[in-house]
């Protein structure tokens, strides 16, 4: 730097009234433009890199939640297939319980109601 630029940048140190955001313009216009315009391709490059990754990971995340959409309708159906299963099995429970159908297997069988005297009643 020059003994001018120097000078300027003390005179400005010592200003009491200047704010920083007056000196930090005044710090970054001392830099030579060929300096600013060295960086700019490293930012574009640096912005479209972000972009690039900003753009993979919401079709990522697009991409699971599709694939988690798919899996809950998928339970969902089978639930509601195992809970009809569920129902026509208690059906069928309760149907197989029943005093008059116990009766009609006990007669396909050869069984027959027992005579008074045989019963025992057996305490609980």
């Amino acid at each position: 730097m020059n003994a001018s630029k120097w000078k300027k940048l003390a005179a400005e140190s010592t200003m009491e009234s200047g704010s920083n955001t007056e000196r930090d313009s005044n710090v970054q216009s001392t830099l030579p433009p060929s300096k600013l315009r060295s960086f700019a391709p490293y930012c574009l490059v640096l912005t479209l890199l972000v972009l690039l990754l900003t753009g993979l990971f919401n079709v990522w995340t697009r991409m699971d939640q599709i694939q988690l959409g798919y899996e809950i309708s998928n339970l969902q159906t089978k639930n509601k297939e195992l809970k009809d299963r569920s129902r026509e099995l208690s059906l069928e429970l309760s149907s197989l319980e029943s005093p008059a159908e116990l009766e009609k297997m006990a007669k396909k069988q050869g069984l027959r109601l027992p005579s008074v005297g045989r019963i025992i009643h057996v305490p609980k």
